[in-house]
């Protein structure tokens, strides 16, 4: 705030009694305090000037001096105040303003506008008091300062690369005027982006000063290749809005997900399929409140226990293990859509989609499997009573070779 003091003196040559010598000289004493607002002006603002007046004489409104009443009033005729070259006055003056008694104090407010094409410095306005009676006027000049310069956003923490993720970023706002500022707001923007806070509310910034701002970014529904994130200012100069020039940040989205399947095995039980792996989180933030599901869709039916699995956070390079059935009732199909849904920092929800492989070549049917199993177990059979078989028919060759040549049994035998 601007806030001036002038201390005036007023020669009042008092004749407004009967029972006054015109030859005495009274001197009530007035102050004219002044205040700007706003401290500073940019081009085409609007702001006031309020001048306020006080009678600094004490005591009664009437004074005893020498047995004669004497007059402490001060009586105001006018006030008007003069515009130049760089700025306009739209409240001109103030006419037959009255008396100001003892203390008594009072405000004249003039509504000023800086021309548009005011130039950087310092402009007198002419302010002019008219006193009433013998009163002498007042001449006085008060100083206005204009200056254009604006607000500077810095991307201090926007990464040149992203993948289609959550991640953070944030700026820094300088005021570089001569002045503060007021309810500062940052308003991020960029093609198919959700940030969080939608805006960025900083309030007031001194001069010289700098404040940050940061938010969450949400690029998983962007289109990969080269996109610009915008950052634009609002602020109050006074009661006047102002905004910076939109400063933009080209960054590069890769098309790769953070939440990335790993150890991916699919088994299969007539037309049920059950998945099971790990879910990593590729990222740079944690993920909250992770939910799996099958995504039911034509010929894609969860199935119960594990239509969904609950995961709960997932931290930034953290995984955990999961399981998923479905059924599935064509031929047709050759993947099983999962959908993830899971809570950002700021615990906006997110969701995204991605498709689990079950053709022949990806998964393991347990249908083979135990066929395989039970093939073994047969062969493995059939082996044994092959061998049975063999031994049998070599005993009973044994024993009709005996029978007919008692004499060729070996000597061994009956120790046998």
């Amino acid at each position: 705030m601007n806030l001036k003091i002038l201390i005036v003196t007023f020669l009042i040559l008092v004749t407004s009694s009967s029972f006054v010598h015109a030859d005495t000289e009274i001197h009530p004493t007035v102050s004219l305090n002044y205040d700007i607002e706003p401290d500073v002006f940019m081009p085409g603002d609007t702001g006031t000037v309020k001048v306020t007046l006080q009678n600094m004489a004490s005591g009664e409104m009437y004074v005893q001096e020498d047995d004669e009443t004497l007059d402490m009033n001060a009586y105001i005729a006018s006030a008007s105040l003069d515009g130049n070259s760089a700025i306009n006055i739209l409240d001109k003056s103030y006419t037959d303003i009255g008396l100001m008694g003892p203390g008594d104090a009072l405000e004249l407010t003039f509504n000023i506008e800086a021309k548009d094409n005011a130039s950087n410095s310092v402009h007198f306005l002419d302010l002019e008091l008219v006193g009433g009676s013998n009163m002498y006027d007042l001449n006085y000049r008060i100083p206005v300062k204009i200056d254009d310069r604006n607000l500077k956003v810095i991307v201090s923490d926007v990464p040149s690369n992203l993948m289609r993720e959550i991640s953070t970023v944030g700026v820094e706002v300088v005021n570089r005027r001569p002045n503060e500022v007021t309810s500062v707001i940052v308003s991020p923007s960029g093609k198919d982006m959700v940030f969080s806070p939608a805006e960025f509310f900083i309030g007031s910034i001194s001069q010289g000063n700098k404040s940050s701002a940061a938010f969450t970014l949400n690029t998983i529904n962007c289109d990969s290749g080269k996109q610009d994130i915008e950052f634009e200012i609002t602020y109050f100069n006074g009661d006047n809005v102002h905004s910076t020039e939109t400063i933009s940040k080209t960054v590069d989205i890769v098309d790769k997900s953070p939440l990335i399947f790993t150890s991916i095995e699919t088994t299969k039980a007539g037309n049920t399929y059950t998945v099971s792996g790990d879910l990593n989180n590729f990222g740079v933030t944690d993920a909250k409140n992770v939910i799996i599901s099958i995504h039911e869709k034509d010929n894609v039916t969860p199935v119960q226990p594990y239509s969904s699995y609950f995961i709960g956070t997932l931290e930034a390079d953290d995984f955990s293990s999961f399981e998923l059935s479905a059924k599935v009732h064509s031929d047709e199909i050759n993947a099983i859509p999962i959908i993830i849904e899971f809570r950002d920092t700021d615990n906006a929800y997110t969701s995204m989609t991605k498709e689990i492989s079950i053709s022949e070549k990806s998964m393991i049917s347990s249908s083979e499997e135990k066929g395989s199993s039970t093939g073994s177990w047969i062969l493995a059979g059939v082996i044994a009573i092959a061998i049975a078989a063999l031994i049998a028919y070599s005993w009973k060759k044994r024993k009709e070779d005996v029978a007919q040549d008692p004499d060729e049994v070996p000597e061994d035998d009956d120790e046998e």
